[in-house]
């Protein structure tokens, strides 16, 4: 009988080691399911971080690959027509139609391009105080384009040399409100020689010129669109180039993701 009891004393004291044991089990699943569910999201998390990076390197790249083709394209063109009725026609028919619009497969990457006429748009660096406001009196009232056309012509006269770099400028400067500066934004240039050309500009832009005009391109912006088959993420490359002979030179060039 005291054996017996023995025994079951001895089992009355497993029976709470043996609950213990059993919550620390439960409590290490939990611990390690809870770290195993962060280690997924961590990794699901660089896995998109590393998928959006790779998705930008293509975008890039397929923009890039878009000017190169287009530069190929219009010098191969050049050198096959000598001419020169024939290439002045040949250049201002490339500037007015935009040049190559379809979408371009290279691999996962797509690309879209486009050409325009620097001349065919006003450039600010070198247009007159009467130019801009005759430009600008196309946007907005001619009070305002007055005031907006004195203010930019100060600023530019402010230093010796002093030029706008980016179309951008005349915004972060306050010299152009943003909402004007997006609609006259394709008819104006920084990269122009103040030139116009007569076959391509558009009517305000000729009206602007005062007499500075030409009747072909002397250099070309050229547009690309890049981005990934089947993703959101696109890049944009323009490049300003010169018409050297048979040859395009490059002067600028600008990158944007977006």
């Amino acid at each position: 009988m005291t054996g017996r009891r023995a025994l079951v004393d001895r089992g009355c004291l497993r029976r709470p080691r043996r609950g213990v044991a059993l919550m620390m089990v439960l409590w290490l699943i939990v611990v390690l399911a809870t770290i195993g569910a962060g280690t997924l999201r961590d990794t699901r998390a660089i896995g998109r971080v590393a998928g959006e990076e790779r998705a930008h390197a293509i975008a890039r790249y397929a923009a890039a690959s878009g000017i190169e083709a287009l530069v190929a394209e219009i010098e191969d063109s050049l050198r096959a027509i000598r001419a020169g009725q024939m290439r002045r026609a040949w250049l201002n028919t490339l500037a007015l139609t935009g040049g190559r619009k379809d979408t371009v497969m290279l691999g996962d990457g797509r690309f879209a391009v486009t050409v325009s006429d620097v001349a065919a748009r006003l450039d600010v660096n070198a247009a007159s105080e009467l130019s801009l406001r005759g430009f600008l009196s196309h946007f907005t009232d001619l009070a305002s384009a007055g005031y907006m056309a004195r203010r930019i012509r100060a600023w530019l006269e402010e230093g010796t040399g002093r030029r706008l770099v980016r179309l951008d400028e005349l915004r972060e400067r306050g010299l152009l409100p943003a909402p004007l500066l997006a609609r006259a934004a394709p008819h104006l240039t920084v990269h122009g020689d103040g030139a116009v050309n007569s076959e391509t500009a558009p009517h305000f832009v000729l009206a602007a010129a005062l007499g500075k005009l030409r009747q072909e391109p002397a250099r070309l912006v050229l547009e690309s669109r890049g981005w990934k088959a089947r993703h959101s993420a696109t890049y944009h490359v323009q490049a300003v180039f010169a018409i050297t002979g048979d040859r395009l030179v490059l002067v600028h060039s600008e990158e944007r993701g977006g």
